[in-house]
């Protein structure tokens, strides 16, 4: 993709799509490592996130990369039952555990789509789709919300889009200790 004056169609910021197996990801050009390519290609190195988890990080020669347009959509909306169902199913507990400790950092956790297309959180704002507000800290033990946590965490809930019913039955479902 370089053009007939040495420049490279890609830049750092620019989106992509790579071919892994038989599946294309999405990511982010995030260093334009130069001419280092076998003939002289062009290689970038490209940050795929895989949330809730950080990045990988690929080196890849820019004949193996796609542009994606700026504007394109990424993904789907998230609909408040498949936010139901992973915050229930494993969800919640696994983002309470980024903050048992409390401290000066306080983790925000958002809910957006894998690379596959299922729902997943993560701690990066810009891949965020829904949600942003501060994880309850010190909210759990054995799997289970603590009580005197709990309205803390019905409200941490509701900032996925969720109405009050909806928190009330995802809380119900994790269940509370004393």
């Amino acid at each position: 993709m370089t053009t007939a004056h040495g420049q490279s169609a890609f830049q750092v910021g620019d989106r992509v799509s790579v071919l892994m197996g038989p599946k294309k990801l999405w990511g982010v050009v995030v260093e334009d490592r130069g001419p280092l390519g076998v003939n002289g290609r062009r290689v970038f190195r490209v940050e795929i996130p895989i949330d809730p988890f950080e990045p990988m990080t690929m080196e890849l020669p820019e004949d193996e990369m796609e542009a994606i347009a700026p504007d394109a959509e990424m993904a789907a909306p998230i609909e408040s039952d498949e936010i139901t169902d992973y915050l229930t199913n494993g969800g919640l507990i696994s983002i309470l555990r980024s903050n048992l400790s409390g401290g000066k950092y306080q983790p925000r956790a958002w809910l957006c789509r894998d690379q596959l297309g299922n729902i997943t959180h993560t701690f990066v704002p810009e891949r965020g789709m829904v949600g942003g507000q501060l994880v309850p800290s010190l909210a759990m033990r054995d799997r289970k919300i603590l009580r005197p946590k709990r309205e803390a965490v019905l409200s941490f809930v509701e900032s996925f889009g969720l109405n009050s019913k909806e928190a009330e039955r995802v809380v119900s479902e994790v269940g509370t200790t004393p």
